[in-house]
């Protein structure tokens, strides 16, 4: 059996902390920004939200929801193809794409991986730029490895971020977080 470095507990906890990342694009000082009613409640995490979300806040929010069913998805299955789409290449939180693809390759996997929204709270929508605040839990979790071997534990967390999102031909895709707890 060949033993396993510290170099694979960086990058793992590098994916527990890269899950929220987005950037705030530019705003458009044509566009007021709107504040939708904010409540720190729990909200549900189901990924099928309504079918076609008219506002801008609601299609916001079914993007973030969707992102965090994709990454968790991913996770556990280690196909990026559809978490690829919701996120800038530009953005930290694209580091996840890189490190699942690698598992992929080296025939690692995290099958209990799972991040849990809390809330979500849609704010300061600007033309195609849009900011959200989100609550999340991160399950403790085993890397494992193709002959069964864990190679590295995760411990369990709590985070809080704002998201930074882009509104694109195809939707509204992340671009940063920053951490709101430091």
């Amino acid at each position: 059996m060949r033993g396993r470095t510290a170099f694979w507990v960086p990058r793992w906890v590098g994916v527990a902390l890269v899950a929220g990342l987005l950037l705030v694009g530019c705003s458009d000082p044509d566009e007021p920004a709107t504040f939708p009613r904010t409540s720190d409640s729990p909200t549900p995490t189901s990924s099928s939200p309504s079918p076609t979300p008219t506002t801008p806040e609601a299609q916001v929010e079914v993007a973030v929801r969707t992102y965090y069913a994709e990454l968790n998805r991913a996770l556990q299955s280690n196909d990026v193809s559809d978490l690829k789409p919701l996120v800038d290449k530009g953005c930290p939180c694209y580091n996840a794409v890189k490190i699942i693809e690698r598992n992929s390759v080296e025939k690692e996997r995290t099958p209990d991986a799972a991040f849990s929204l809390k809330s979500v709270r849609v704010h300061d929508i600007f033309g195609t730029t849009a900011a959200a605040e989100v609550k999340y839990e991160v399950s403790a979790y085993d890397v494992i490895a193709e002959d069964g071997e864990i190679v590295t534990r995760i411990k369990a967390q709590r985070s809080h971020y704002d998201l930074s999102l882009v509104r694109t031909e195809a939707g509204w895709i992340l671009a940063n977080l920053f951490n709101l707890e430091g």
